[in-house]
């Protein structure tokens, strides 16, 4: 173990540092830049620049990316120490912002001279600055030598937290290095950031997380039979435009959900006052037409679920493509920046069943059909002009229920439901608000605005508001934020109503954590009494009784054969050793921290390890995902250590995540943010009990084992920790092992939750009537 312990000290901190023995710490010197900055825009980063040639020698282009998260923000700083020659003494240096590639302009702090830090032989400093404040303050010094040489495995996850151990190549500058590094959580209010990755790139077991895996294996030999075969091919998906994978999940169609809930006879249990009062649903993307994550579900959701309740519903969205089966219907005019521009609309009727249907109305203009993805290009950028191209769809949207005949039923009139989701329709209550009301139309509707991810806020630098949105100055002070516009703010101020997509996240987002800067906003709105928050439903294709890629179909009155079946068939198609006995988990999603992917690889090898406690060791894992590179890379090596136990499924297969819940006895879902969720429901609905950090939409949809074997769901950790997921994995998987009858009772109660949409729509007709019957929002 000292052995294998030493080898990953020196393949971690001892390599990102430059040496390789224990003894050159002596003659080395190293600093961790800290800085407190909120001056960073959508895109932007903070860098340190200074004299030494690691610094950029003063190049801004060549400048140290810090790096931050939703906990630590607005701290930014260096996740390892930086190694700089003892001989530089003290070192000058400066904070910049600038472009997270680099590009652009670059901002520097406005302090007289520069920063300087005193360099100690054999010491990690650590200094600690505030933007724009001189001066810095030195936190600690940390003896090297001393801290490998008592507990080196420590060391190495302290110093590497949260991403674990990188192994770096020392051929390479050490500034490429970090540049080269995704750029975790940096600023989590830039949007549409995604990161594909090449699933036929070799595997190298010198990835960092892999390092920390191998850190923690005890040097033994074990004999055991060759593992069995995957009984087929393991699909793979490109993740370029996608933003979850939920993306890529299917939907019943309306003749199926139909056939489903004649079944489930489920009756409402709230009867609307308003169902005559058209739905008008704008959003950026809406399923099966344009996805990228969940948005483009729920939209989905709603332009079903809306017509079946009673109401007159369309759907506004952007026409990225032409789309079979829809007419050009006609064009208007609308002034953005100052400038007359041409938008046309597009219609498709689509029948959910009962005489009723939904308007899908498509905004035509050339800004908007591109050939990369709907927010961003091929290289991952966002376009430039994404401001313009959703003010567009903002401002058609408005102008749609005024001027439409579809259908030859007449147009919707002035007295609407406006349905906002998230900033790239967060325009329409500011101009519902400010330019509508205000000229006598409109008067009698409302707009409620739908925030499914708060850390997306359309916010962008150097806009002249006035001019691009044609509004006052009084007005455009609902957009301002700092040198920037925020739709997302503008949104909440003048929204007759905030909802999000889950009763928790309403919680959070009212939090300096959670608000990302807008949570003095988002209170004001719930002391207004106009917050809420609604859980999103799941679709009806996930039901074990009519599931069609399970192995075999089962109810809540024989679940027990049913996903003994299925837990059969999943190890046979992932080649797993066929043991009923063992309890088996399952991960489907994206390889990246926010998951918490990099902890939950951490305990594979405690897992694994049988450690006489009639738990650890019995057990195994399927982790289906794709995403960033070292995680993907972990997953292998986990399944090639532990062939038969492990699968480590690079790749994604919605017929296999269809499987994973009919035939796992546990679902791990450790997400460090999770508005809502959706796994975490469907997982329930099949017996298979998740395990979840509690946040979001994960706290309102699981209940924890704390409220007893009668009521609870599944489990709940906090904090997001190691020891922390170690300690509750256990508990479930002893549960499973050792205490049968209670883990079935906590099966019954998951099968028995309703979480599917004709549950939710309660919820949102009953937030609909006390809207319209509210005065509006008066600015």
């Amino acid at each position: 173990l000292k052995r294998v312990r030493a080898s990953a000290w020196q393949s971690g901190i001892g390599a990102s540092l430059g040496v390789r023995k224990v003894g050159d710490l002596a003659a080395m010197a190293a600093v961790i830049f800290e800085v407190e900055c909120q001056k960073t825009k959508p895109g932007e980063a903070v860098f340190v620049v200074g004299g030494p040639a690691l610094l950029g020698g003063w190049d801004t282009g060549k400048a140290l990316p810090l790096t931050t998260d939703e906990q630590r923000f607005p701290k930014w700083g260096l996740d390892k120490p930086l190694r700089l020659p003892e001989e530089e003494g003290e070192i000058e240096y400066k904070f910049v912002v600038q472009q997270a590639s680099r590009s652009g302009k670059a901002t520097w702090e406005e302090i007289p001279g520069n920063r300087k830090v005193a360099l100690v032989p054999g010491k990690v400093v650590t200094t600690s600055s505030v933007w724009d404040k001189a001066g810095s303050t030195n936190l600690a010094q940390s003896d090297l030598e001393e801290e490998m040489g008592a507990r080196p495995s420590q060391t190495v996850e302290r110093l590497t937290a949260p991403a674990a151990a990188e192994v770096v190549d020392t051929n390479r500058h050490i500034v490429e290095q970090l540049d080269a590094r995704e750029p975790m959580r940096k600023n989590f209010s830039q949007s549409l950031l995604c990161l594909d990755v090449d699933e036929d790139e070799p595997f190298d077991d010198t990835q960092p997380i892999v390092a920390l895996c191998k850190s923690e294996v005890h040097e033994r030999i074990v004999e055991q039979e060759p593992a069995p075969e995957p009984s087929g091919p393991r699909a793979t998906v490109s993740l370029k435009h996608i933003s979850s994978f939920s993306a890529l999940t299917e939907m019943a169609d309306a003749i199926e959900k139909e056939e489903v809930r004649k079944t489930r006879k489920r009756e409402s249990a709230y009867e609307p006052f308003n169902v005559e009062v058209p739905i008008v649903i704008v959003t950026s993307e809406v399923a099966p037409y344009s996805k990228t994550g969940g948005l483009g579900l729920v939209a989905a959701s709603y332009s079903y679920e809306f017509p079946r309740k009673g109401h007159r519903t369309m759907v506004v969205s952007p026409k990225y493509k032409h789309y079979d089966g829809i007419s050009f219907v006609c064009e208007t005019k609308v002034i953005v920046s100052g400038r007359e521009e041409v938008v046309k609309f597009w219609h498709k009727y689509e029948v959910t069943g009962d005489g009723k249907g939904c308007d899908y109305v498509f905004v035509g203009h050339d800004t908007i059909e591109r050939q990369g993805g709907l927010y961003n290009g091929d290289d991952g950028r966002e376009y430039p002009d994404n401001l313009f191209r959703f003010t567009l769809l903002s401002m058609a949207a408005m102008e749609a229920p005024l001027i439409l005949n579809l259908g030859g039923k007449g147009t919707y009139g002035d007295k609407v439901l406006f349905l906002a989701n998230d900033w790239q329709a967060g325009l329409v209550p500011f101009y519902l608000c400010h330019k509508y009301r205000r000229n006598g139309c409109y008067t009698q509707s409302r707009a409620i605005y739908v925030v499914h991810n708060l850390g997306y806020q359309g916010q962008y630098p150097h806009v002249s508001a006035c001019h691009f949105f044609g509004c006052e100055q009084h007005m455009a002070a609902d957009l301002a934020f700092g040198d920037c516009i925020n739709l997302s703010k503008a949104a909440i101020i003048n929204a007759d109503r905030v909802l999000t997509v889950s009763p928790n996240y309403t919680k959070e987002i009212q939090t300096p954590q959670g608000g990302f800067r807008l949570e003095d906003f988002v209170r004001a709105k719930g002391d207004a009494l106009r917050l809420g928050g609604i859980l999103n439903g799941i679709d009806d294709v996930w039901n074990p009784e009519t599931d069609k890629d399970l192995h075999a179909k089962y109810s809540i009155d024989d679940f027990v054969a049913g996903k003994a079946a299925n837990k059969a068939a999943i190890q046979q198609q992932l080649g797993l050793f066929e043991d009923p006995k063992v309890v088996l988990i399952g991960f489907v999603g994206r390889l990246t921290w926010q998951k918490g992917v990099d902890v939950m690889v951490q305990i594979i090898n405690w897992l694994m390890e049988d450690a006489g406690n009639g738990v650890t060791g019995r057990c195994q894992i399927v982790m289906m995902g794709n995403g960033e590179k070292q995680y993907a890379d972990a997953l292998r090596w986990a399944e090639d250590t532990y062939k038969g136990r492990v699968c480590g499924y690079v790749g994604f297969d919605p017929k296999v995540e269809h499987l994973l819940m009919g035939g796992c006895d546990l679902f791990l879902m450790p997400s460090r943010y999770e508005p809502c969720g959706l796994p975490q429901m469907y997982s329930q609905r099949y017996g298979t009990l998740p395990i979840v950090h509690a946040t979001g939409g994960l706290v309102d949809s699981v209940k924890d084992i704390s409220a007893g074997y009668e009521t609870a769901t599944g489990f709940h950790m906090t904090p997001m920790s190691k020891e922390k997921m170690q300690e509750v994995v256990y508990v479930a998987a002893e549960l499973y092992l050792k205490h049968t009858d209670d883990f079935r009772k906590m099966q019954r109660n998951a099968m028995s939750e309703d979480f599917y949409w004709p549950q939710a729509m309660d919820e949102y007709e009953k937030a609909i009537d006390t809207t319209l019957y509210d005065a509006p929002v008066a600015r």
